[in-house]
């Protein structure tokens, strides 16, 4: 697999600076967590097994950055993320779904990053084998390309993209389901997922004979390639490792499973959750499409509001399995003005290229930009608080106007002063008719 840069804390703070503002305390702790990982391998056996991550519980409002800090901490380390709504769980009732997907979920993710990793690995070795393949069709054709030198310089050179050719290509055998498909009932998933394993072996791949340009069918044969050089590759084993050793689970909404000890009803079924969460989270072996998995060494990241709770508020078996706590501070009308602006890819520079795509150059003037900020602010204030996220909605409605006309009503550049911003804006505030606009 490719080589992963490790960072240091300070270099993991320093990044993620970049595209989450604020809440210096959860990034510091976080980075820990994540050297940590890189530490606990440079320990020797048997001490190794022994060195459990230190999960934690992220408390905050909505919209603050509690999940982006998780994602973008994935994204850094390339490890498989799920992120799962505990309250999701108690829809059902008492039995709810059933957890154990959250982490067959995590494995099919590092499964598809392994098996990314192993595409990229085995690209030029593929290629090469799509280039001699399409030789052989092309001399099978019956026309003079000269010598094979020749012939080959044509194809690399794309002048014989428009010649038709014959190729022999893998047929995809039809599927046999030997037991319902069950949402949840991951056992008969797996056994469904092994027999027609079993049947593809005993059966065998059909192949069949087609006619098409030599521009569509290098994909086609590379495709084919590709399936033969990683069938029976290590790279399932390789996910499957990295599932276990470099996963991350984001559990959302956890303190929306808090119920009162002999509660009945949504009680019972939020208390049940909790319980069915602990072996997950205390380590145990969940089984999968791709074989079983250990949880122990998996970074569980929980994250609510706890608003009127607090992670005290858990069963104590869960509370000790999370035994770092960090509070996110909510979002000030700085903070709101740094977000709109400073994070790469910000939301406001999300806007003007949408519009410079229809040819129309916005620009936004400072006073305009700090209007964004403090109406967003007001309504969170006034309204539910939900972070961040209403720059967004108080962003669409300040250039509906923009946005409608562009390209035919509104060209060329425009200029958004502080002036307008209020004005439009001071009709929001006021709620006078749009209401559509507030989430």
């Amino acid at each position: 697999m490719r080589k992963k840069k490790i960072m240091t804390p300070a270099e993991t703070v320093n990044w993620l600076n970049r595209h989450v503002i604020g809440q210096d305390q959860a990034k510091r702790t976080v980075s820990i967590a994540l050297r940590n990982r890189y530490r606990r391998k440079q320990v020797q056996e048997p001490m190794q097994s022994e060195i459990y991550p230190s999960n934690l519980i992220m408390m905050g409002p909505t919209g603050v950055g509690k999940t982006e800090i998780a994602r973008r901490m994935a994204n850094l380390v390339g490890a498989p993320f799920v992120k799962v709504e505990a309250s999701k769980y108690t829809e059902t009732g008492y039995v709810g779904r059933d957890v154990e997907g959250i982490i067959r979920d995590l494995v099919r993710s590092a499964v598809n990053l392994a098996t990314s990793s192993a595409r990229e690995e085995k690209s030029e070795e593929v290629r090469t084998r799509v280039n001699k393949r399409l030789l052989d069709a092309l001399s099978k054709t019956g026309v003079d390309y000269g010598s094979s030198g020749e012939l080959a310089d044509l194809l690399d050179q794309g002048r014989l993209d428009p010649i038709e050719i014959e190729l022999s290509v893998t047929e995809q055998a039809i599927g046999v389901e030997v037991f319902p498909m069950i949402p949840g009932q991951g056992f008969d998933n797996q056994i469904n997922d092994q027999m027609k394993k079993m049947l593809d072996k005993v059966i065998g791949k059909r192949r069949k004979k087609i006619t098409l340009p030599v521009s569509e069918a290098r994909k086609k044969i590379f495709d084919d390639e590709m399936a033969r050089v990683l069938d029976g590759g290590d790279h399932i084993q390789e996910g499957l490792k990295l599932a276990q050793e470099e996963g991350i689970v984001f559990i959302d909404e956890i303190d929306k499973i808090i119920g009162s000890e002999g509660g009945s009803g949504p009680d019972v079924s939020r208390m049940g959750v909790q319980r069915d969460l602990l072996p997950l989270v205390e380590g145990s072996t969940v089984g999968t499409r791709y074989g079983p998995v250990k949880t122990d060494h998996i970074l569980f990241i929980a994250a609510g509001a706890f608003h009127g709770s607090s992670p005290a508020d858990l069963i104590p078996e869960l509370q000790g399995r999370f035994p770092l706590r960090v509070s996110l501070d909510p979002l000030s009308e700085d903070d709101l003005l740094r977000i709109l602006t400073e994070p790469e890819s910000c939301v406001l520079d999300q806007y003007v290229q949408l519009l410079a795509a229809d040819g129309l150059e916005l620009i936004v003037e400072d006073q305009a930009k700090r209007k964004i900020a403090s109406t967003a602010r007001f309504l969170n204030e006034e309204k539910e608080d939900i972070g961040a996220r209403r720059l967004r909605s108080v962003l669409s409605f300040l250039l509906d106007e923009y946005l409608f006309g562009a390209p035919d009503i509104i060209k060329g550049k425009v200029r958004l002063t502080g002036k307008k911003a209020t004005y439009r804006l001071g009709t929001l505030v006021e709620r006078k008719s749009e209401e559509g606009y507030i989430l």
